[in-house]
């Protein structure tokens, strides 16, 4: 059997002392560590003040821009699941783009002949889409299918004299475009406009900010956050549709009025007590 010697036993109890010591320290730390947490969670949050401006600026538009469509269709013919004749098909289709490219060309020759620069004017890819319908006779119970196919192609006109709209709706007219899809008008300098529109909202944010401090005896600090939305809402776009015009333009006016621009703002700064 060992024996334990004395000074063994003194170690270990020394040892037992010294680990007792340490989670002593590790608990006192602990406990500190906690009260001081708790004491940062209970500091209180800094004064803000949060204010909301808005502005707004009206401009007359300077530019504009007019869309219109024109398109053609094939002959319509029975659909024949048994026997579809392809070849027949792509004929007609064929000279339905035919028809199509040269209504497009002479429409671009003839604004062309009006002063309308070359690069002001795109005129889009063509598009094909078949069309399938079907028609009931009198007499008949079961409905006939039809097919045919819808060929289309848009054309932009861009404008930077807005007298030159009636103008352009005329030939337009005058091409037989199927469709005008509208006039849109714009502003040359809108982002100019956006900033100046930004800042004059920033301002009296500010404004209303040191109005508020001051009255309540206090300073304004440095701005915490900023949100900003715009806004800036179209005009109403002239539409119509060519085969809906009684008669072309005949001189009439058109007044695109002015755009408004807005931009709401919403900032927060830090308060400074005047104490």
């Amino acid at each position: 059997m060992p024996r334990i010697l004395p000074s063994e036993t003194a170690d270990a109890s020394s040892g037992v002392q010294h680990s007792f010591l340490r989670l002593g320290l590790v608990l006192a730390l602990s406990a500190v560590s906690a009260v001081s947490t708790a004491q940062a969670d209970q500091t209180p949050a800094p004064a803000l003040v949060h204010v909301s401006a808005s502005a707004s600026i009206e401009a007359a538009p300077d530019k504009a821009s007019i869309e219109a469509r024109l398109w053609e269709k094939t002959p319509a013919s029975k659909v024949d699941d048994k026997a579809p004749d392809s070849q027949k098909q792509g004929e007609a289709a064929r000279q339905a783009r035919q028809t199509l490219e040269g209504r497009m060309s002479t429409l671009i020759q003839a604004l062309e002949s009006a002063g309308i620069e070359s690069r002001l004017i795109k005129a889009g890819s063509l598009t094909l889409r078949p069309e399938r319908y079907y028609e009931r006779t009198a007499n008949d119970q079961n409905p006939q299918q039809w097919q045919r196919t819808h060929l289309e192609r848009p054309i932009s006109i861009s404008l930077k004299d807005l007298d030159q709209v009636p103008e352009v709706i005329d030939l337009l007219l005058g091409a037989g475009v199927n469709q005008l899809a509208g006039v849109q008008y714009q502003l040359s300098d809108r982002a100019a406009l956006e900033d100046k529109v930004l800042q004059q909202a920033l301002t009296k944010a500010r404004h209303k900010a040191e109005l508020m401090a001051e009255t309540l005896g206090a300073t304004l600090g440095d701005v915490q956050s900023i949100n900003e939305s715009s806004q800036s809402p179209r005009p109403p776009m002239m539409a119509m549709r060519a085969d809906m015009a009684e008669a072309k333009s005949g001189g009439n006016e058109y007044r695109p009025g002015e755009l408004s621009l807005e931009s709401d703002v919403q900032v927060s700064w830090g308060l400074t007590s005047a104490d």
